[in-house]
């Protein structure tokens, strides 16, 4: 490969976590939980780069569970990331980007494996601190998700302001799975 495979980001980003996890949204999944870049047990931090994107991200969970939520910004240093849009790095990888637009929750309910769980796989075996998620429901949206953050030799992460509610419209998508 004549480049190097990662692309480097720091900024501020947002995350939407339930109002009962505002301490923890710093947190890893717990052994409980599984989603699109992370099997049972594996640390993921799902994140965007506009606070509208985060929420649009989970508008449809929001209304499948009915559970409050609130976007809570953060500053992210130097992630070390697989950056989706690149097909040339995906494809030095092994990675199929077309995997994550596939529903990992309709994989799951099926009793197969997530294709985009080999995408994370392909990722963290290459090193990478996360993986940029291509949206699928925003026009040249993305979402940052990371494998590690706050440990050595990783990206730091800190909250950078307060929660802010989430309001969302009487009608709008929920995730079928």
């Amino acid at each position: 490969m004549t480049r190097a495979p990662f692309r480097t980001l720091s900024g501020r980003f947002y995350r939407t976590v339930t109002v009962d996890r505002i301490a923890q949204v710093l947190d890893p999944p717990g052994p409980t939980s599984a989603g699109r870049y992370h099997r049972l047990g594996q640390p993921a931090l799902y994140t965007s780069p506009e606070p509208a994107w985060a929420i649009m991200a989970t508008a449809g969970y929001m209304r499948e569970d009915g559970r409050a939520r609130v976007v809570i910004p953060l500053e992210i240093s130097e992630a070390r990331v697989i950056d989706q849009h690149d097909e040339a790095v995906c494809a030095a990888l092994g990675i199929d980007r077309d995997h994550s637009n596939l529903s990992w929750r309709v994989a799951l309910t099926e009793g197969r494996e997530p294709p985009s769980w080999r995408s994370a796989d392909l990722a963290r075996a290459a090193g990478a601190d996360g993986i940029i998620d291509r949206s699928r429901q925003i026009a040249g949206g993305w979402h940052l998700n990371l494998f590690r953050w706050n440990e050595l030799g990783g990206p730091k992460v800190e909250i950078v302001g307060d929660p802010m509610p989430v309001a969302l419209t009487a009608d709008g998508p929920k995730w079928g799975l």
